[in-house]
């Protein structure tokens, strides 16, 4: 099986996060449950291939990030009612940036162990996560 380039895994990913309800569910299960939008939209996306790649192997590379994530994500909502939309804007893309790298990162991880042909990624990553009704989520991150 062929791991997707980074340009195709955030042009998949831009698009994807773009339909209606994408965002909302995957901004939901990133507060309610912890999960990473970036890894779920890698599931997706594999998953939409015919694709599928056990969440557990991204755990560490996920770990290692999670501080820098988190810190960078605390600072821009303190931040945004102190800043003009310039400069507002500019912190939403030096994130876009971190998101990107976090991308080129899972695919890292991808290359030493190739995701299989099958499903069920997604829905193991949603159920480590103990989300409720993780067949509903898969619909609504399909969409």
């Amino acid at each position: 099986m062929k791991i997707p380039s980074a340009d195709q895994f955030w042009q998949f990913s831009s698009q994807h996060y773009g339909r209606p309800g994408v965002a909302q569910a995957c901004l939901q299960l990133q507060d309610e449950y912890g999960a990473n939008v970036n890894l779920l939209l890698l599931l997706v996306m594999l998953e939409a291939q015919g694709m599928t790649a056990e969440p557990e192997r991204f755990r560490t590379v996920l770990a290692n990030q999670l501080d820098l994530f988190e810190q960078w994500r605390v600072l821009r909502r303190q931040l945004k009612p102190k800043l003009d939309n310039d400069d507002y804007l500019a912190l939403l893309q030096h994130e876009l940036m971190l998101e990107r790298w976090q991308q080129q990162e899972l695919l890292q991880q991808l290359t030493h162990t190739p995701p299989t042909q099958g499903y069920g990624g997604l829905f193991s990553y949603l159920t480590q996560l103990q989300v409720t009704d993780p067949p509903l989520w898969q619909l609504k991150l399909a969409s």
